[in-house]
C-alpha cells in the first residue's frame, strides 16, 4: 500500500477516534456501506454518489479530504467519487479499529490500579462491604459485584467512588441511549463497567454481552457485517432496586449484597462528607444543604444537584420552596 494511503487511513482511524460515539456508530455504517458497494460493483468507471451508496454528501467530502475517497467527477449538480485506497486494506483497517488494535484503551484496560487514600471514606458504615470492594478492584481476577436496594442506601455513592477509578466507565440502563452497554465496552475499554439501574436492563444484545464478557472475560459481538472477539479482563459494578426482572443466568455472575436504607441522621452525615470532601462546600452550607433534602428525600444525588445550584443558605431554600412547590 502506498504512502498516502497509509496517511489517508490514519486519519481516517484518527477521525473516529475523534468522533462521539453516536456520530461514530454512523460513520462506521457508512464505511461498510461504501465496502459492500465497491465490492459488488468491481468496475465502476463513473464511480459513485452519496445515493448509491446511501452515505451523506458532507461526509463523502469529508473522506476525500481525508484522502480516502478521490473526486472522479464533478458537474454542477453531481460529484461522483471512488475509493482512493485499495477497499481490502480499508476493509482491515475498520477490522482491526474494531477489535481493539488501537493502544490507548488497551493500556488503560490493563492497569493495575491504585486505590485513592480518600476512596469509600465518605460511604456511612458498611465498613466489611467496603473491604470487599476494595479487595475485587485490587484483585488480578474480576469478581463482579452488585448492590441491591431501594432509593436512598448507599449504593450510588458506591458506585460514585468507583466512577473515580482511571479506567471506568458509568451507564445509566434507565437513561441508556442506542449506544448501549455493547458500544460502552467496544469503543471505550473500560476496566470497571458500572452499570446504575441494572434491573431496567431489557436490550438481548447487551444481555448477551454481558453474560458471555462476565462468564469468560471477551468481548464478543457482531457489528457491521464484522464478528469482533477479543479478550477483555472488566470488573462489573451494578445497581438495583431489585433483582426480581433480572435473568438468573446474569444474577449468578455476580457476588450480590442488599443494602438498607440510611436513617435520617446517617443520611445528614454522609450527605455532608460528600458535599465538603468531593465537592468543595463549606462546612455549615453543606450540612443545611443535608438536613433540607432530608426533610422529603435520602437521595445523594438531590443533595448534588442543590450544590451545583447554590453557593448561600438563601438559594437553598428558594429551590426547597420550589422542589415541594412542584412535587
Amino acid at each position: 500500500m502506498s504512502a498516502s494511503a497509509d496517511k489517508a487511513i490514519l486519519a481516517l482511524l484518527r477521525d473516529l477516534n475523534n468522533s462521539e460515539e453516536d456520530t461514530r456508530e454512523y460513520k462506521l455504517n457508512w464505511l461498510r456501506s461504501i465496502i459492500d458497494y465497491v465490492k459488488k460493483n468491481p468496475v465502476r468507471t463513473e464511480g459513485f454518489e452519496y445515493d448509491d451508496v446511501n452515505v451523506p454528501s458532507w461526509y463523502l467530502r469529508k473522506l476525500s479530504e481525508i484522502g480516502v475517497l478521490k473526486v472522479v467527477y464533478r458537474s454542477n449538480k453531481h460529484t461522483n467519487y471512488d475509493l482512493a485506497v485499495p477497499v481490502e486494506a480499508l476493509e482491515a483497517a475498520l477490522s482491526e479499529y474494531l477489535s481493539g488494535a488501537s493502544q490507548g484503551t488497551e493500556e488503560v484496560q490493563q492497569q493495575k490500579p491504585e486505590l485513592p487514600e480518600d476512596f469509600l471514606d465518605v460511604v456511612e458504615g458498611y465498613d466489611d462491604l467496603k473491604e470487599i470492594i476494595k479487595q475485587s478492584i485490587t484483585n488480578d481476577e474480576p469478581v463482579h459485584i452488585m448492590l441491591v436496594g431501594p432509593p436512598g442506601t448507599a449504593k450510588s455513592l458506591i458506585l460514585m467512588e468507583i466512577e473515580r477509578l482511571p479506567g471506568s466507565a458509568f451507564v445509566t440502563m434507565g437513561t441508556a441511549t442506542k449506544a448501549g452497554i455493547r458500544d460502552v465496552l467496544l469503543y471505550r475499554r473500560p476496566r470497571y463497567l458500572i452499570i446504575d439501574e441494572i434491573d431496567k436492563l431489557s436490550d438481548p444484545n447487551d444481555i448477551s454481552v454481558l453474560l458471555t464478557l462476565m462468564e469468560s472475560g471477551r468481548l464478543v459481538v457482531t457489528l457491521h457485517k464484522m464478528r469482533v472477539d477479543v479478550p477483555m479482563k472488566v470488573w462489573v459494578f451494578a445497581a438495583a432496586n431489585t433483582t426480581k426482572t433480572l435473568p438468573p443466568e446474569l444474577l449468578d455472575r455476580f457476588m450480590v449484597f442488599k443494602l438498607k436504607p440510611y436513617s435520617k441522621d446517617e443520611y445528614v452525615r454522609v450527605v455532608t462528607n460528600v458535599l465538603v470532601k468531593r465537592y468543595g462546600k463549606d462546612q455549615e452550607l453543606a450540612r443545611y444543604i443535608a438536613e433540607k433534602v432530608s426533610e422529603y428525600t435520602t437521595s445523594v444525588r438531590e443533595a448534588i444537584r442543590y450544590s451545583r445550584l447554590c453557593k448561600d443558605k438563601e438559594c437553598v431554600d428558594r429551590v426547597f420552596n420550589t422542589v415541594l412547590k412542584y412535587r
